[in-house]
């Protein structure tokens, strides 16, 4: 197996994907081997080399460096014999490892001294690399191969690289363990799908039979899955049978074979296959099916009534439309057992109830009675004529009434008077008969009304006038006898002169307001004015008239600091009844200004100087949406204030915005904001919501006919150019203690970088963008636009021309360690995180314009050098890329760089991320 060369010389060898072994550094991520303790000392003089990089604290202080041993060093050099691959110019002809051709076929030395084939053939056995000399000795590097793969390594896809790496543990897959046990890259392969009870179609399906025995049963043809088996019923345990034929109940019946396993009609399953008598094959049972009657005797054994045997309620019964049985049929009087009670015409039906006209007193019923056969009616009493006394002889209900009229003996006329004298009145008045309390009574006859005659009035009714007044001086008949000179003089002074009424003036205390010579008016005099007090004060028959009103804040309750019209100049105050009244507008005070009287409108309803206290949020400010759920309205989020709706109520005058009046209009953003308003936040192209025109149209680069990968490194939606944002990567699942923030992953520019993130959330966050974790291979298509790229650098140069392989001094391509200084003016190399895309670097960006139709604002494919390392998956494994600030090593940086492998709970400061995608997620 044949494998590329690679420029970095010594890699420490990785230890379980965790653990790195390198002179005494041991870390959870990685280092190279020279991070410790260590001293490189040259043996010549010139400018300084660098010490070894080691990430994350791996132990040791530090490497340092004492003189150079570098090939542009100054000093005078010294002949040491032969030039030999090792770095230094051993034979002062100004050039460094100059070998012989010869020289450069060894393993360590393939073409060229940097190309060790010990450090490409990773996972090979040493034993087994080899090298396959070099058409171009010294300029071109030799083929390294490998023969064999070292312990626990594989190559599975013949490729020549022992990529990867299993511990066999069986010579087959054949248990369900999801481990691949043979190591030959497929997990469980030969596990018995078909047959197996315990993995049927698959791993872990197990038929389990409630008890009973299961089996697993394929159907059809091709390679056995949960789409072609099934789980069926191989047995069932003593007792227990499979009444239903499903296998999801198993055998859920229990059931005890009785009479030998024969159907009969007992209420039992006899042959316990889950059907009860009837329900069953009663063939064998032989009181089933035979000709019988309801019941030996009467009607009931009439051949009309005749029946067959059937099997009901576990009992063997006499069936049939015309069967009846005893006292099926009620008893009648008519000399058959209608009832099958072995007796004829006993205690029939129809006899035995009442009879006759009326059971009203004085009459009764009879009661029916059955006699040879037929019903009589026996003991009735009849009624009779209605009369006076106090009895309902009519037996109607209505005692001395006939038809609601009086009996004949109480109508007509009774005690009636004589004829009254000629011009003359009579008191008296013939009566009516009536019947009451069972005797007849006169009722509505008048008697005399006195023992002597009144004016003009027989009042003793006994035909004669007599004892008459004196017309001429009788002040109560003046004149006649209709006139009473008193009547109408109310407490006037009057009298009687020659049959007329003289008025001689009004009592004291009294008035005549009519000036009718009557003095009905009593009054006393208090004031000639008036006062609101429900008096005549001046006794002119008019009350409280001409009174002065009050202001309202004097009598109606109104609060001195209500200034409102409704409470001032629209209240009227008025004298009614003796008190001052006060009306108001309507709708306010109805309850004389208290505080219940306050609702919410456009009123001071209670005034007390306060408009619509009773809702206490009144004229504050409020969202269109107030009380729902996030996202709530989003960007289309309006603000208003609270204003009345109803009387104990308000309403918030803000509505939800329509986006496209919104300055972004509806484009939805990676910015965790809900900017077209459908309640869905960063709706993603594989998940587009309601409104499938407008979702997170990340920005992209397409550098492959189906593979496009984030323009710049990963960011939180809420990050800026001074804070990476917040928020946790786990969507479907996180450790424990861990929430699940569910938080996008977006591609833009100027923002703070996404660092301390887990694989499992890289692969978590991605994948809920529509994409995935980048793979290692995908990284390094990103990073070389041509293939002679060493490093996503600008600028690319055309076919066959390599790019920025390295860096310059003063040009600022990307933010390496050694490459970027934050404050070149401060002493030593100041490092740190920049936003994405920094314009203070020059040209970080692989350049990808002109290719894969990637347009201006996709050509340009930031920081896949430096700034933060980038996590990316090899099969299983997780890797990081690019180099980060913090690196000391630009060759750590590289596309081809593969070394660092971390777990994946691992996080750190230097580490970020971007996503891939097999489909442009911006459709």
């Amino acid at each position: 197996m044949a494998l590329g060369p690679l420029k970095i010389g010594y890699v420490a060898a990785i230890l379980g994907g965790l653990l790195f072994a390198a002179s005494g550094c041991q870390t959870e991520a990685y280092c190279f081997i020279d991070c410790g303790d260590e001293t490189t000392t040259g043996t010549t003089s010139g400018t300084g080399g660098t010490g070894g990089e080691c990430l994350f604290d791996c132990g040791g202080t530090g490497g340092t460096t004492t003189g150079s041993g570098a090939s542009t060093g100054t000093g005078p050099c010294t002949p040491s014999g032969a030039e030999v691959c090792d770095g230094f110019d051993n034979d002062c002809n100004g050039k460094v490892d100059d070998v012989p051709d010869g020289e450069l076929t060894t393993v360590k030395t393939c073409g060229t001294c940097q190309n060790n084939c010990y450090d490409v053939a990773l996972n090979c056995k040493p034993s087994t690399v080899g090298c396959e000399p070099s058409p171009d000795p010294g300029m071109v590097p030799g083929e390294c191969t490998c023969g064999e793969c070292a312990t626990d390594y594989f190559d599975l896809d013949n490729n020549g690289t022992c990529e990867y790496f299993c511990q066999k543990t069986a010579n087959d897959d054949s248990v369900c363990n999801k481990q691949d046990d043979d190591c030959d890259g497929v997990k469980d392969e030969d596990v018995d799908l078909c047959n197996d009870p315990q993995n049927c179609g698959k791993c872990g399906r197990t038929c389990s039979v409630v008890h009973g025995s299961g089996d697993c049963v394929k159907s059809g043809g091709g390679a056995c899955t949960e789409a072609n088996t099934a789980c069926s019923i191989l047995s069932c345990d003593d007792g227990w049978f499979d009444a239903d034929g499903l296998y999801a109940t198993g055998c859920e019946y229990p059931c005890t074979k009785t009479n030998n396993g024969v159907e009969i009609c007992d209420a039992l399953d006899n042959d316990c296959d889950g059907e009860i008598d009837a329900a069953d094959d009663l063939s064998a049972d032989n009181t089933v099916g035979v000709m019988c009657f309801g019941d030996p005797n009467g009607l009931c054994a009439t051949a009309a009534h005749q029946g067959v045997t059937e099997c009901t309620g576990g009992q063997v019964l006499c069936s049939g439309a015309n069967v009846i049985v005893e006292n099926q049929v009620p008893e009648t009087c008519n000399g058959i057992d209608d009832d099958c009670d072995g007796v004829a015409d006993d205690s029939p039906s129809d006899a035995g109830g009442s009879c006759g006209v009326s059971a009203i007193f004085p009459c009764s019923l009879g009661v029916k009675v059955c006699i040879n056969g037929a019903v009589q009616c026996f003991g009735a009493v009849a009624p009779t004529t209605e009369v006076c006394n106090g009895v309902d002889d009519d037996c109607d209900g209505n005692i001395d009434k006939t038809g609601n009229m009086q009996p004949a003996d109480s109508v007509g006329t009774c005690n009636v008077p004589p004829a009254a004298p000629m011009g003359a009145t009579q008191p008296c008045q013939a009566g009516m008969k009536a019947c009451q309390g069972g005797q007849v009574v006169c009722v509505g006859s008048v008697g005399p009304t006195a023992a002597n005659d009144l004016c003009g009035d027989d009042s003793n009714c006994d035909g004669a006038l007599t004892n008459q007044p004196n017309f001429m001086s009788d002040v109560t008949h003046c004149g006649n006898c209709a006139t009473n000179c008193q009547a109408s003089a109310v407490h006037a002074i009057v009298s009687c002169v020659n049959g007329m009424c003289q008025n001689l003036g009004c009592e004291n205390g009294y008035y005549d307001l009519d000036n009718n010579g009557s003095c009905e008016y009593a009054c006393t005099f208090v004031s000639q004015q008036e006062a609101c007090n429900g008096a005549d004060d001046d006794c002119d028959g008019q009350v409280d008239e001409g009174v002065v009103a009050p202001s309202p804040t004097q009598v109606c309750g109104v609060s001195p600091s209500a200034v409102s019209a409704e409470c001032t100049s629209g209240v009227t105050v008025s004298c009614m009844n003796g008190n001052w009244q006060c009306s108001f507008p309507a709708g306010v005070c109805p309850g004389g200004c208290s505080a219940n009287d306050e609702i919410c409108d456009t009123l001071d309803n209670d005034c007390d100087g306060v408009l619509n206290e009773n809702v206490s949020n009144f004229g504050k400010p409020c969202a269109s949406d107030d009380g729902l759920p996030a996202p709530g309205h989003g960007a289309c989020k309006t603000t208003g204030t609270f204003v009345c709706n109803g009387p104990t109520a308000v309403s918030c005058t803000a509505v939800k915005a329509d986006c496209a009046t919104l300055p972004g209009g509806c484009t939805e953003t990676c910015d965790g904001v809900d900017n077209d308003c459908d309640g869905l936040v960063d709706e993603t192209f594989n998940a587009k919501g309601s409104n499938a025109a407008n979702f997170v149209k990340p920005v992209v680069t397409k550098v492959a006919a189906a593979l496009w990968t984030y323009t710049y490194e990963a960011s939180r939606p809420s990050a800026t150019n001074q804070s990476a944002g917040d928020g946790n990567g786990f969507w479907t699942s996180a450790p424990v203690g861990e929430t699940l923030d569910k938080t996008p992953a977006c591609s833009a520019a100027n923002k703070i970088p996404w660092f301390n993130v887990t694989p499992a959330e890289v692969q978590q966050t991605c994948q809920q963008m529509g994409g995935a974790m980048c793979t290692v291979a995908q990284f390094q298509t990103a990073c070389k636009p041509n293939a002679a790229c060493i490093y996503g650098y600008n600028p690319r140069g055309g076919a066959g021309s390599a790019c920025a392989t390295t860096s310059v001094p003063v040009t600022k391509f990307c933010n390496l360690g050694l490459s970027f200084d934050f404050n070149p003016g401060l002493a030593g190399d100041q490092d740190g995180l920049l936003p994405t895309a920094s314009a203070s670097l020059s040209n970080c960006w692989a350049d990808w314009s002109a290719l894969q139709g990637n347009v201006a604002a996709t050509s340009k494919l930031y920081d896949l050098t430096g700034n933060l390392r980038e996590i990316v998956s090899e099969g299983a494994n997780f890797k990081t890329m690019g180099g980060a600030f913090n690196a000391d090593s630009e060759a750590g940086a590289s596309c081809n760089f593969t070394f660092y492998t971390v777990a994946s709970t691992f996080k750190f400061f230097d580490t970020g991320f971007r996503c891939c995608f097999t489909s442009d997620p911006t459709l």
